[in-house]
């Protein structure tokens, strides 16, 4: 948000969270978070709406439709927001004491009125209808491990407190009964993210839908360990017209601390370096969990990236979001772009198989999604596919991504990114970092070579982090050994 777009809210308490358009680009529907409530309202061009009325007008000038004279849209996007969330600002106080607000499925309608008052007018939107049914069959035992029996709350409970980022529905909430601040993370697919997503066939809400359950139950099945994401706490419903509950999403730990990148931003903001021994511990707790992964999970990740590793009390690192629908472009190994095959052909020198890469050239192939994307790896994703022909070519993609998230951290590089479409599009450099040992760099080096035969293996970077972890240890000890020593000794 540009500052001065949301004064009026502002003034009102108000958070402005975020504006999207249909696909028929015939709406525009706004969210904002205030006492304790998130609200939708609805923006609508309709054949007999007045084209110079506000609805009318921020459509247009949303979806950029062609108008014949500039009275019927905004002269840029920035008046076109300040407008909206004005009329928003405007109607509010009246639409927070309408009860019907806390019912499911309910927005605000924005109206023009009378002498050009802005009204608004909460109604039940019927879409909500078609969003319970895409969640309908969804069972506990499709989000937590076999034999548990999950608390699960109704979303009249919950608070949103805060849009997080990163993809699908990731939203910072607290019970609304809470008598201490206890910040938790809602995942899964709310009312907001389904208006989002919807379009005539659903496909992308629905896959949103299959890779939340996915992700539950990959995790509730997966071995415990200290730095991967536990299990979800809680679970949260949404209740249809016949007071059924239906699943919706499900809530798990909040970490103030932030992830990796957030922890990089801030050293930067603060022209500082992040100690060496903080980074040698970090980069071994990331190979912890992605040996993990593979060799205990038996399963692979996809999507590693310093976001995705969250920083905990202790300041430890936790792998989290485990939805397996779509690898970053900044840390995806070139082999996995959806434009090779591989196989195990013969041994290394070290007794290892040895894999050999072909080009596909046949026909079109797509196991992801219309609309995911127009690279290659939107188009075909390699990751299932190899991970049950040849678990070693997934392991040295990701040894490859592990490379480049270790990269960022040791060189602080955590922005510039926004542009990135390919992995080759990503400049890897070590200038004005002066204090990154010479191993170190070679160590992350090999892990993105091009050659995935060239990388390391998980066990052997494990092996070199642990001892550049350790040392740092034995510093600290040898020291506090000798200041003991000084202090002892007669004069």
């Amino acid at each position: 948000m540009i500052m001065g777009e949301v004064q009026a809210l502002e003034a009102l308490c108000v958070a402005a969270d975020s504006i999207w358009g249909d696909e028929d680009e015939t709406i525009v529907y706004a969210q904002v978070l205030g006492q304790g409530k998130a609200v939708i309202f609805r923006f609508q061009r309709s054949p007999d709406s007045l084209p110079q009325s506000l609805p009318s007008r921020i459509v247009c000038c949303y979806h950029d439709l062609e108008v014949p004279d500039g009275a019927f849209t905004f002269q840029d996007r920035s008046s076109m927001r300040s407008a909206l969330w004005s009329a928003i600002a405007t109607v509010w106080p009246d639409c927070i004491k309408d009860p019907a607000i806390a019912n499911p499925g309910i927005v605000v309608d924005i109206l023009p009125g009378e002498a050009q008052e802005i009204v608004g007018r909460a109604y039940q939107e019927p879409l909500f209808d078609q969003y319970l049914a895409l969640l309908h069959d969804t069972q506990p035992s499709d989000l937590v491990a076999e034999g548990h029996s999950p608390r699960i709350f109704d979303i009249s409970e919950i608070v949103v407190l805060e849009v997080l980022g990163g993809r699908g529905c990731s939203k910072r909430v607290q019970f609304q009964d809470a008598r201490k601040p206890s910040p938790l993370v809602f995942k899964g697919m709310d009312f907001q993210t389904y208006l989002l997503l919807h379009d005539d066939d659903d496909e992308f809400a629905r896959t949103t839908v299959d890779v939340w359950r996915r992700s539950c139950k990959l995790i509730a099945n997966m071995p415990r360990h200290p730095n991967i994401q536990s299990p979800p706490r809680y679970l949260v419903s949404v209740r249809d017209s016949n007071q059924n509950p239906v699943l919706v999403g499900h809530l798990s730990t909040y970490f103030a601390g932030g992830d990796l990148g957030n922890a990089i931003e801030a050293a930067n903001a603060r022209k500082s370096q992040i100690p060496l021994k903080q980074k040698a511990k970090w980069c071994h707790q990331m190979c912890l969990a992605i040996t993990h992964t593979h060799r205990v999970a038996h399963t692979y990740h996809m999507d590693i990236k310093p976001a995705n590793f969250v920083i905990d009390d202790q300041e430890n690192l936790t792998l989290i979001d485990w939805e397996q629908s779509g690898a970053p472009a900044t840390t995806l190994a070139p082999e996995a772009d959806g434009t090779w095959d591989v196989e195990e052909q013969g041994t290394k020198e070290n007794g290892s198989p040895k894999l050999v890469y072909t080009k596909y050239t046949g026909p079109e192939r797509r196991n992801m999604p219309e609309g995911s994307g127009r690279e290659s790896f939107h188009i075909w994703n390699v990751f299932p596919e190899w991970h049950a022909s040849c678990p070693k070519a997934l392991e040295l993609a990701e040894v490859f991504a592990l490379g480049r998230t270790m990269w960022m951290l040791l060189s602080q590089t955590a922005n510039n990114f926004d542009e990135v479409e390919r992995p080759d599009d990503v400049q890897v450099t070590w200038e004005g970092n002066h204090d990154t040992p010479s191993h170190w760099v070679k160590v992350v080096e090999n892990c993105m070579k091009v050659d995935p035969n060239d990388r390391p293996s998980l066990d052997n970077l494990i092996k070199f982090w642990e001892g550049e972890a350790y040392s740092f240890k034995w510093q600290a000890s040898s020291s506090f050994e000798a200041a003991r020593f000084n202090m002892c000794r007669p004069n």
